[in-house]
């Protein structure tokens, strides 16, 4: 898909990030799953970034091997102390994942802020696409290794009350929210992983373990195995089923 396709959009009262995404008079479909991934690159990644990277790389090429990857509108995100869209919203067609380009861990942790972010983004795009008569539900995976330590706009509970707002709408049919941690050997990271999961309202926490190639690679199968459960709910009236991991 040509550059051109694409738009910047901002959020209503988000006017600190811009994102982009696919212009809805050049989609094919009728109904689409929006799936944004926000991966944490702060310097403690270093170790593992690469893995991460992989792990990253193989949700995409696996989603492209899905019944359902013609409904499927993807976006990547990283984060450390400030966010950087990889790509916006696109066609699973138009994502070449060997072009994403190795991630460059450093930094704090805005966890709050990049998961606001998300989900606002979610919110304007899903909006722009049911006053177009889309039909589209929604995913959004959270992955960190550590608790948030520099957000300069978001807390919990702001996150909460967006992602309240989000249900509440009619815009998007349903919406799945994860926070996953990943090398949180501490049990204070895991307590305030497990916290913001709680207090930010979102429908769950997992553990991924020790940041391994295994259990990595574990974590790209669960991903996109997710999101395609999610697309397949589509037009159901009904979320899909939460997978355990």
């Amino acid at each position: 898909m040509n550059e051109r396709n694409m738009q910047w959009l901002t959020p209503p009262g988000a006017s600190s990030f811009r994102f982009s995404a696919v212009r809805p008079d050049t989609l094919g479909a009728t109904e689409y799953t929006l799936a944004t991934i926000v991966v944490d690159t702060t310097a403690s990644v270093s170790p593992f970034a690469a893995e991460l990277k992989a792990a990253v790389v193989a949700v995409v090429e696996s989603l492209r091997q899905s019944p359902r990857a013609e409904h499927l509108l993807v976006r990547l995100v990283t984060f450390n102390t400030t966010l950087r869209e990889v790509f916006g919203f696109k066609a699973l067609a138009d994502i070449d994942p060997q072009a994403i380009a190795p991630f460059q861990p450093d930094g704090m942790t805005a966890l709050f802020d990049a998961s606001y972010e998300a989900l606002a983004a979610t919110e304007q795009y899903a909006r722009l696409l049911y006053n177009q008569d889309f039909d589209t539900n929604a995913s959004v995976y959270l992955i960190t290794d550590g608790g948030d330590n520099h957000s300069q706009v978001a807390t919990a509970a702001k996150v909460a009350e967006l992602v309240g707002r989000l249900r509440q709408q009619e815009i998007l049919e349903s919406l799945t929210t994860t926070l996953i941690g990943i090398n949180t050997t501490e049990r204070e990271v895991q307590r305030a992983l497990e916290q913001f999961a709680r207090e930010g309202g979102l429908d769950q926490y997992i553990d991924v373990g020790a940041a391994t190639p295994q259990h990595l690679a574990r974590l790209a199968g669960y991903i996109s195995r997710s999101i395609s459960l999610q697309s397949q709910a589509l037009g159901s009236g009904g979320a899909s089923q939460t997978l355990t991991f």
